[in-house]
């Protein structure tokens, strides 16, 4: 892309193409393991993911002073969680997928489930740090997994994660929490 400058999202994209190309093949499976093993490293300890993670990355997103930069820690995190979700699943990569993690949560809130959901999303929007908010947001995606929702959009969760660290934090929980919370006003209106 040259002149143009790629963002966040198109670059977690074309990394996520590859690795769903790839999927089926041994050394697929040993590069998601690796990015599941990687969860809780910083990417300098998890030299068995920098190959598939810094070869796709624009140089402009990479650190000139060996501190990750926040393009490639809100990738890296997509790619983790990508990891976690594709974990024990056969075949591509279903196509309905859903841009907002809210909605993807929202569909996990039974009347049975709400309050014990309804206190794990508000954990992950009240995170205090990237960090926790990761954290947070993996065991999210771990349950949404178990409960089989339907898959987020993995790049424009990097796209987020990226403009939490950019100060956006309150800007990316609003739109979440509009999305998770929108059902109740539609069963309201009812």
């Amino acid at each position: 892309m040259k002149g143009q400058k790629e963002s966040v999202y198109q670059v977690t994209q074309r990394t996520l193409s590859y690795l769903n190309a790839q999927e089926e093949l041994a050394s697929g499976k040993t590069v998601l393991a690796a990015l599941r093993h990687s969860i809780g490293k910083s990417l300098g300890e998890a030299p068995t993911v920098c190959r598939i993670l810094l070869e796709n990355m624009p140089e402009e997103f990479l650190s000139r002073n060996g501190v990750e930069t926040k393009e490639e820690r809100a990738i890296y995190g997509a790619l983790q969680l990508y990891a976690i979700q594709r974990q024990g699943r056969r075949g591509k990569e279903v196509n309905d997928t859903v841009k907002n993690i809210g909605e993807v949560l929202r569909k996990l809130r039974t009347d049975g489930s709400r309050e014990a959901m309804d206190r794990r999303f508000v954990s992950v929007l009240s995170a205090a740090s990237f960090d926790d908010f990761l954290y947070q947001l993996r065991q999210l995606v771990k349950l949404a997994k178990a409960k089989k929702a339907m898959p987020v959009d993995f790049a424009a969760l990097a796209n987020d994660l990226y403009w939490y660290q950019m100060g956006a934090k309150e800007r990316v929980c609003l739109r979440w929490a509009e999305a998770y919370y929108q059902i109740e006003k539609k069963k309201e209106d009812k």
